[in-house]
């Protein structure tokens, strides 16, 4: 079969569908990755430790994004050792903060990635970037990405008040990774 494609064609991204979700996590594997953002490995590693107690699932990895997990930068895509990492060590993945423009499209793109690859992943965003993170999934090929969406600033926020939130969010990240709603 060929492929023509039409130089006077509107571009369109890759359509993708969210990994299938599991019935429970019970037993599951919960990864985060942290892109460096102010608070964001605070965040993303208490709310797995939360989404573990209250599951039964356990947390085998805690990483930043950057190459050997050993720096992040929110302006790029996740390493692609990390993306393996995450593919072998865990079964969900909760990444972010999508909380400024260019850190919101990467974070979007690395849960679609993730997604792609069969991993349910959550990004955590903002009050203030939800309709950025809405709009850069649709554009990116995925409008149901798995969302959490957090009041806005995490960065700055101070770490009993973050605890709250995450408590807060902790059966809505639940529902989100075992029925993609």
């Amino acid at each position: 079969m060929t492929t023509v494609y039409l130089p006077d064609s509107e571009p369109r991204p890759e359509i993708s569908k969210l990994a299938p979700s599991p019935g429970s996590l019970k037993g599951l594997r919960i990864g985060a990755l942290d892109n460096g953002k102010p608070n964001a490995g605070f965040v993303l590693a208490y709310a797995a430790e939360r989404l573990a107690a209250e599951t039964g699932a356990e947390v085998t990895l805690v990483t930043k994004k950057g190459p050997f997990g050993m720096s992040a930068n929110a302006a790029i895509p996740m390493a692609r050792d990390i993306f393996s990492r995450l593919l072998e060590e865990t079964d969900v993945v909760l990444t972010g903060m999508a909380d400024c423009g260019s850190c919101t499209a990467y974070s979007v793109s690395d849960a679609i990635e993730l997604e792609r690859a069969g991993k349910p992943a959550v990004v955590v965003t903002t009050t203030k970037f939800e309709p950025i993170a809405v709009t850069l999934s649709s554009s990116f090929g995925l409008a149901d990405t798995r969302k959490l969406v957090l009041p806005h600033p995490v960065g700055g926020t101070d770490e009993p008040t973050l605890r709250d939130w995450v408590d807060d969010a902790t059966r809505r990240i639940v529902s989100l990774l075992t029925t993609g709603a």
